[in-house]
């Protein structure tokens, strides 16, 4: 199989009541484009929409939108592989969620083994936390959070209407490490972009800057997403050093969520490489050839509007021409 044939991968991970579900549910509601398959542990807990219900199976629900909505059973091995071999309706996307009570590190484990190692990539790993439960817990239970976190590329802060700046501000002091990649949101109300690792950028002629402040997801009380996102693109028909590019990128501020792109390299130079930044994870990986195409390379960044500085974004890609 074929690289460009991988399905990319998002787990949904965080503590009982966090808010998993709320953001489970507007993937689903949402008309992302996307013939996605969601992977939840309870349908019970999942409001679907009934107008977009296609069809229902105990164990799955296919909606207008493109979305295949099914448990995940006993044995998550043999539900991707049946995901997998679904030739007819082979999903672009999965989000799998998993439970309250587990460690997200052994999902994105049995997702490297073997038989999924071409099909399958992980594109991140976004915890959602609740800002007015974490400090409550103790013991294991506060243990198991911490896992959680450790775990993510992003975190959801949610519920932030529930607490004071002060308490926000301490959560982070305490429990947070340094230069996270945080979202504070009511009601899981994130853009899908930083969600969704969509990857538009699959080939060259493909290729088209992401609108990330666009608000992707709308909910009552929710602050439109434009006034709190921005993004900025950079491209240059130059080649590029990968050591220069990786300081570049591990130098970027924590409010920069997400950076992708695709990029012609000095030490890769017969290959298209595909750049994916998500939190605090960066992926730069040989795609394929350039396909009589002119060797570029073209990025976007989706940050806060504080963290987006064109000019010295500008100024440390340009530092990355060899």
């Amino acid at each position: 199989m074929h690289r460009r044939e991988s399905i990319p991968v998002t787990i949904v991970s965080g503590f009982l009541g966090a808010g998993k579900t709320t953001l489970l549910n507007r993937i689903l509601n949402s008309d992302h484009g996307l013939r996605m398959a969601v992977m939840v542990n309870d349908f019970g807990a999942i409001n679907i929409d009934s107008q977009l219900i296609v069809s229902q199976t105990q164990t799955t629900v296919s909606l207008a939108n493109g979305c295949i909505c099914c448990t995940v059973e006993s044995d998550l091995i043999e539900q991707m592989g049946r995901l997998l071999d679904n030739r007819e309706n082979r999903p672009e996307y999965i989000v799998i969620e998993a439970s309250g009570v587990s460690n997200p590190v052994k999902i994105a484990s049995t997702l490297r083994y073997p038989q999924f190692r071409n099909a399958l990539h992980i594109d991140s790993i976004l915890t959602v936390v609740d800002a007015a439960q974490f400090e409550t817990l103790e013991g294991d239970m506060a243990q198991l959070a911490m896992e959680q976190l450790d775990a993510a590329d992003i975190i959801v802060l949610n519920k932030i209407d529930q607490v004071s700046p002060q308490q926000v501000d301490a959560l982070r002091s305490r429990w947070l490490y340094p230069n996270v990649r945080l979202l504070q949101a009511v009601e899981c109300g994130v853009p899908l972009e930083f969600v969704l690792g969509v990857e538009r950028f699959k080939s060259a002629q493909t290729f088209r800057p992401l609108k990330a402040a666009a608000p992707s997801v709308k909910a009552p009380g929710v602050t439109d997403h434009a006034a709190l996102f921005a993004s900025w693109s950079w491209s240059s028909d130059k080649p590029l050093s990968l050591k220069a590019l990786r300081q570049t990128l591990a130098s970027l501020p924590a409010d920069i969520y997400r950076a992708k792109g695709v990029c012609n390299l000095v030490e890769v130079a017969d290959k298209r490489c595909v750049l994916h930044l998500v939190g605090s994870r960066t992926e730069i990986k040989p795609h394929d050839t350039w396909r009589g195409t002119s060797p570029y390379s073209e990025f976007i960044v989706i940050g806060a509007h504080g963290a987006i500085d064109p000019a010295n974004l500008q100024a440390a890609f340009d530092q990355c021409v060899a």
